[in-house]
C-alpha cells in the first residue's frame, strides 16, 4: 500500500504521534471530524464536477445549433 509515497511503516507511525499528541478521546473526535470534513468535500468535488459537466455539454450543443443554423443559412448549389 502506497498512498502519496507514504508506505505502512510511515503512516503507522504518524497515527502512532497522533495518538500520543491528542490521547484516545480526542482522536476518536478528530478521526470523526476528519471523515466529516471528506465526505463534504467529495460530495462538493461531485457537484462541481456535475456543473462543468452540465456546462460543456450546454457548449456543445450551442455549437451543434449554431453550426446547423448556418447549413440551413447557405444556399445549395
Amino acid at each position: 500500500m502506497n498512498i502519496l509515497g507514504i508506505g505502512f511503516p510511515e503512516l503507522l507511525l504518524i497515527f502512532l504521534i497522533a495518538f500520543l499528541v491528542l490521547g484516545p478521546k480526542r482522536m476518536f473526535r478528530f478521526s470523526k471530524d476528519l471523515g466529516s470534513y471528506v465526505r463534504k468535500f467529495n460530495s462538493k468535488k461531485d457537484e462541481f464536477q456535475d456543473l462543468i459537466d452540465k456546462e460543456i455539454k450546454d457548449v456543445q450543443i450551442d455549437k451543434e445549433e449554431q453550426y446547423g443554423k448556418q447549413d440551413r443559412d447557405q444556399p445549395e448549389e
